[in-house]
């Protein structure tokens, strides 16, 4: 299932056979029990850009470069999501985000590591199976990718369109951190709740 900005529901979505990576990124997204959930913009590179992660009600938890903060946001049971943003060759016009963690980020990092470290920008990625894992009691299933046929020239051209309005997209409609603030003292003005 994927949530449709447009129709403002999910709708049922199948992964195509192959796909092509426009790019790639990382946030936090999670739940803390005493928080509520927790999330952070987007980030390109682990590098250069600060990550913010911030409660619902706009309360900055943690902030700073991931090596600074990554021991004490794992301490406290979150964890880093890998966002794919892609497009399917048939449908060259729309960009879906595949968000992994967990098993499925560890099988796509160990895939795309090595002699494969570049295959996403420069091949067609397809799911190649689903696998089963287990951990204690708890069994599982992860998504298993491979790179597939070399990129084609209107791939490439498609690639480079959509990377051009994803970052348009984020750069225009980013929310700042007055206006999450601005969110969060206008919620906890309202006294119209019943409780």
């Amino acid at each position: 299932m994927i949530w449709d900005r447009e129709k403002q529901e999910e709708v049922e979505y199948t992964l195509p056979k192959e796909f092509v990576v426009i790019a790639d990124s990382r946030s936090v997204k999670g739940y803390l029990w005493d928080k509520g959930w927790v999330w952070s913009p987007e980030i390109y590179s682990f590098a250069t850009d600060p990550l913010t992660i911030r409660s619902n009600n706009g309360e900055v938890l943690y902030e700073g470069l991931w090596r600074d903060i990554k021991d004490k946001v794992k301490a406290v049971g979150l964890k880093l999501t890998k966002n794919v943003h892609i497009f399917d060759p048939a449908k060259p016009d729309e960009i879906r985000t595949i968000c992994i963690k967990w098993a499925g980020l560890k099988a796509w990092l160990e895939t795309f590591a090595d002699e494969n470290r570049n295959a996403p920008a420069y091949k067609r990625i397809k799911l190649d199976k689903v696998a089963d894992g287990k951990n204690g009691a708890v069994k599982y299933t992860y998504p298993v990718f491979a790179p597939a046929t070399d990129l084609t020239a209107d791939d490439r051209i498609n690639q480079q369109k959509l990377w051009a309005e994803l970052i348009n997209y984020k750069e225009n409609n980013s929310i700042t951190a007055e206006e999450i603030e601005a969110k969060a003292d206008v919620a906890d003005e309202d006294d119209s709740l019943p409780f």
